[in-house]
């Protein structure tokens, strides 16, 4: 039996290969020129990545250093000046003890460098030593060495002296036109099955995301059936209120609360006006108690700590009505 257009098929199983491998590579989120390094011991892991290992001279590439340690860990990156290596440091911003959305006993530590360099050749981001300090041991990490190709602006361009030999005329074949519109019909198709993925994936992602309000009051009813509650360990428990205060006000309001005092914070959320006067007073009122426990050794009875608890709950939950976020 004679198969029309039999000669088309492999030509058209080609094309819709292709059209599969160039929709997975551009709904992917991976860089082709993002370097990633990765160092790890038993306290904690340090992964380094490079936005670009080739680039032109004065053009940004950012180095991120991130840690990953436990709870209660104290991480520290080395002090830098102007220059790394060959390279100028424009900026620098560092955000540290933030909790992480997949494991409760862990947090993230980030610096992340903007670097640029005049020089080209062959250049290396040098290593970098990150101290990490956990009860009573320290260890020291060091994110590996990353080598950056700088180009001059004047490279890869032609030299106007070499002139190409002028060529005889050459009859050449005209190609008979090909119909391709079965190929835009394919690309149409392969891209709206795409879309559709990832409008599937952001909805399901934004489902699955956890308000700064919620985690916090989950925190709390944690502390509630902790050991240190059980054992009526104020020292323990007013820390973790401590921290759960200062998480929550930094993943709502974006504030950098964990490297802050308590009056250095009291003043950013007054001078921002992230709650109504009443309010703040009550949550740096529970900051005070917290830190006469902690540091002056005042011993809480159960019934205080369950009220402390109860304070902060109701705290987080007027400012969740105040701002409009109950759902």
């Amino acid at each position: 039996m004679k198969i029309p257009n039999a000669h088309k098929l492999p030509r058209l199983c080609s094309w819709a290969a292709l059209t599969a491998i160039f929709c997975l590579a551009t709904s992917g989120e991976v860089n082709a020129d993002e370097v990633r390094g990765t160092a790890d011991t038993d306290l904690a892991t340090v992964t380094s990545k490079v936005s670009r290992n080739a680039v032109q001279v004065a053009e940004p590439l950012t180095l991120e250093l991130t840690v990953t340690a436990a709870v209660g860990s104290q991480v520290d990156f080395p002090s830098l000046g102007k220059t790394l290596g060959n390279f100028d440091v424009t900026d620098q911003i560092d955000r540290a003890d933030v909790p992480t959305s997949n494991d409760l006993n862990q947090r993230v530590w980030t610096r992340r460098l903007t670097l640029e360099s005049i020089v080209t050749g062959d250049a290396e981001i040098p290593a970098l030593e990150i101290m990490v300090r956990h009860k009573n041991n320290t260890q020291t990490l060091k994110s590996g060495a990353v080598a950056v190709h700088v180009a001059s602006v004047l490279e890869d361009r032609a030299d106007p002296t070499q002139f190409r030999d002028i060529q005889s005329v050459v009859d050449v074949a005209v190609p008979q036109p090909i119909s391709r519109a079965w190929l835009w019909w394919t690309l149409g198709s392969a891209g709206g099955v795409a879309v559709s993925a990832l409008l599937f994936m952001a909805v399901a992602k934004r489902k699955a995301w956890m308000t700064p309000q919620a985690w916090a009051i989950r925190e709390l009813e944690v502390l509630r059936n902790s050991d240190a509650m059980k054992s009526i360990d104020s020292d323990t428990v007013t820390e973790n209120l401590t921290t759960i205060l200062r998480d929550y006000l930094e993943l709502q309001f974006n504030i950098a609360a964990p490297v802050q005092t308590t009056k250095e914070l009291q003043q950013v959320v007054e001078t921002g006006k992230y709650l109504s006067a009443e309010t703040t007073k009550r949550f740096f009122d529970l900051f005070d108690h917290s830190d006469l426990a902690r540091f002056a050794g005042l011993k809480l009875t159960r019934a205080e700590l369950t009220l402390a608890l109860d304070d902060a709950q109701r705290l987080i939950e007027q400012a969740l009505i105040r701002s409009g976020e109950v759902r």
